[in-house]
């Protein structure tokens, strides 16, 4: 399996990192994707690919609840970083629209997705899209750019319309930890469009999937979520394993890989 939305550099993981890794790695999940957040988070994303260049692929973006006055000078930096090293970024991410938390700066958080959207097309890059009650806002950027920009909409919870029109877009959802909680609606979605654009996802350390909801979410938490998707779906987690693998490796660019534990049957 591959976690393809993950903050393994968040301070909650200093004092067990390398445990954390191997449990991982004991439950099948071969390799983790981090998004960038903003400027605090991207030093320590940084040092532990180096330390772990065969366990961890990063992202380059600034998260929409960062987006403030400064922004445009904030992504000259990280377009700089881009420029220099294309191939060192698997994605454009964590970006999007944020409305949750503050309205405001919604003109601001849509110019910077907008020039970030303008990065994944030059240098081909997918995108990881952070949505949270901003639906409308966020189609109204993306429809106009069917076929031009690909990537995942990470903890998607959005509505079966939803997701129907951004699969058509050529989009993949991104299935986490929030799939298993009582009133979600994303396994009735997935009844509905199936695996075949599904990418899985943790999230970690937020939004741990049943039955460890409520604790520090990590990598091998992963084997929950595909049993959960397997037992609704009516399939394996095997083949849970393989489709949702094999999607990430696709829109991700990923090269194979042969570590960490088969799902079981």
């Amino acid at each position: 399996m591959i976690d393809t939305h993950t903050h393994l550099d968040n301070p909650q993981f200093a004092a067990d990192w390398l445990e954390m890794r191997s449990r991982a790695e004991a439950a099948g999940v071969t390799q983790c994707l981090i998004p960038n957040v903003d400027d605090e988070t991207l030093p320590a994303m940084e040092e532990l690919e180096r330390a772990h260049p065969d366990f961890l692929r990063l992202m380059i973006g600034l998260h929409p609840c960062h987006v403030g006055a400064d922004f445009s000078e904030v992504l000259d930096r990280y377009e700089a970083r881009l420029a220099a090293d294309p191939d060192r970024w698997v994605a454009v991410g964590e970006i999007g629209l944020d409305l949750y938390w503050d309205k405001t700066t919604l003109d601001w958080q849509v110019a910077a997705l907008e020039r970030q959207l303008d990065w994944a097309v030059r240098w081909n890059k997918p995108v990881s899209i952070h949505v949270r009650e901003a639906w409308g806002p966020l189609l109204d950027v993306l429809r106009p750019r069917k076929n031009q920009v690909r990537g995942v909409l990470h903890c998607f919870t959005g509505s079966l319309e939803i997701a129907r029109e951004v699969i058509d877009a050529g989009w993949h959802l991104g299935i986490g930890g929030v799939v298993t909680y009582k009133n979600a609606n994303a396994i009735d979605v997935l009844r509905e469009v199936g695996l075949d654009r599904v990418v899985l996802e943790t999230d970690a350390p937020y939004l741990a999937p049943v039955p460890v909801r409520g604790q520090r979410n990590e990598p091998a938490h992963l084997a929950l979520v595909r049993d959960f998707l397997a037992a609704q779906l009516g399939c394996t987690a095997r083949e849970i394993d393989a489709v949702t693998t094999a999607n990430a490796q696709k829109v991700f660019t990923l090269a194979p890989s042969h570590g960490g534990t088969v799902g079981q049957d």
